[in-house]
Order: C-alpha cells, then structure tokens, then sequence
C-alpha cells in the first residue's frame, strides 16, 4: 500500500491521467464528505470545486509535501488521508473567510458595529461586530484626548470655533488637525480592514 500510493503520487506530478483518474475516484467522495460535515449543503458543490482546483494547481505539485511520499517513518495506512483533509479542511476554512468577509463587506462597517445587543443566529456577525470594534479603537489608541473630544464634537455637527472654545486652542487649527485625524485614520483601517476600507478615499 506504501509504495502504491507513493507511486500514485509521483505520476499525478508527472502528469499521467490514468493516475489523475485514479486519485479522483479514489479521493472524492471523502473530500466532499469532509467538507459536507463543515458548511452548509448548498456550498458543497462550490467548495469541493474550489478544493480540487486548489489539488490540481501546478499538476499536483501541492502533494509533493506529504513526508510519508519519501520519509517511512512518516508514512502510516492513513497518513495520505490526514494529510489530504488537513489540506481539505485549511483550504475550506480560507474559502469560508472570504466568502464571510465579501458578504459582510457589502454593509457599511458603522452599520455592523452598531447593531444593538447581541445579534441573534449570526455568531459570524457578532465575531465582525467585535473586530470592527476592536480594530477601530486600535487605530485610535495614538490619539490624544483633545482629538478624541475633536472627533466627537465634530460628529455632533458642532461648528469649528465652538469646537476651538471647547478644547481652548486656535480655530484655525481645527479643519487642518481633523484632516490629518481622518487621514491617519483611514490609512490604518485601509491596512488592518481591507475589504472595507481600501478603497475609501
């Protein structure tokens, strides 16, 4: 069994379809089962794509980095089959991520972090709501009181000389130090939050 595997291996890389065949009608079905057991059945189909586009990129070179294909001590009756699910369920799990955060990116972030309470049957909302917020108030853990208090009265609508009074400094100063908030800002959520934030100008 050791030295058909490893063999099947070596000439799925080497390009024979016989092999490709093979390893399909062997694989299949438990990689769809694998990934049955952890998303919902109207992404199977989908995802099992995805997987196997993600097998057969490069003409299987991915499955040169099984240790049991060279190494015996690495190699057990199942150590294909760990091997293929551990990269089953990586690739699934990238899949899920991004199909998570190109849903949620279609909502503007304000809306999501302010959902009042807990947000019912959607942990996966709950989970953004909370890197939402704790990315934002990473990106504002720089700012000085005064720019935090700027901030807040400026989204209040209050006009730059009431908001110059109030922090007891130059009206002058106002537009030109939220500017460089709002830049500072935006360049860190562009960098920690991407999908939402990349292309705001």
């Amino acid at each position: 069994m050791r030295d058909t595997e490893r063999q099947l291996i070596r000439d799925l890389v080497a390009g024979d379809p016989a092999a490709a065949d093979e390893f399909v009608n062997t694989w299949d079905p438990r990689i769809v089962g694998w990934i049955r057991q952890r998303c919902w059945p109207s992404s199977v189909d989908d995802f099992a794509q995805e997987v196997w586009w993600h097998l057969v990129d490069d003409d299987f070179r991915r499955l040169l980095k099984w240790k049991g294909l060279y190494d015996d001590a690495a190699w057990h009756p199942y150590s294909l089959q760990a091997f293929l699910k551990q990269l089953t369920v990586n690739k699934l799990h990238d899949l899920q991520q991004a199909e998570r955060h190109y849903r949620l990116s279609g909502r503007d972030p304000f809306d999501i972090v302010d959902l009042d309470g807990p947000v019912g049957s959607d942990p996966s909302t709950e989970a953004e709501r909370d890197r939402l917020t704790f990315a934002l108030a990473d990106c504002m853990r720089h700012f000085k009181p005064k720019d935090h208090r700027l901030i807040e009265m400026w989204w209040e609508g209050h006009a730059d000389a009431r908001v110059a009074s109030a922090l007891d400094t130059n009206p002058n100063n106002i537009q030109q130090r939220r500017f460089y908030l709002f830049k500072q800002l935006r360049a860190c959520l562009a960098e920690n939050l991407p999908e939402y934030f990349r292309h705001v100008q």
